[in-house]
């Protein structure tokens, strides 16, 4: 059956996303923001002004952009979106 690596891999996957903490996952985005907080300073805006939030949230639209993005990528290179024969074998019966 060829459901099975599929399963699996979901399964692996799956697990491999939890292998990250909370605190992990807390201490990751404390780390982005420093280093949004950085840029935008390097772009000459001043904290605790409208326009250093909306630069701040700028570079977050930009991030999520780029991630779905390569999500979408990663989904069209999968062989089940662009290879004809993803059963395994050709078309059983003749074409004329």
């Amino acid at each position: 059956m060829r459901t099975w690596p599929l399963i699996v891999s979901l399964a692996a996957l799956l697990s491999l996303g939890a292998c990250v903490s909370a605190e992990e996952r807390e201490r990751m985005a404390a780390e982005q923001r420093i280093a949004d907080e950085q840029e935008c300073t390097q772009l000459g805006f001043e904290r605790g002004t409208e326009k250093f939030s909306e630069c701040l949230l700028k570079l977050r639209e930009i991030r999520a952009e780029e991630r779905r993005a390569q999500a979408i990528e990663q989904a069209n290179r999968h062989p089940f979106f662009y290879d004809p024969w993803y059963y395994g074998r050709p078309y059983p019966h003749r074409y004329w």
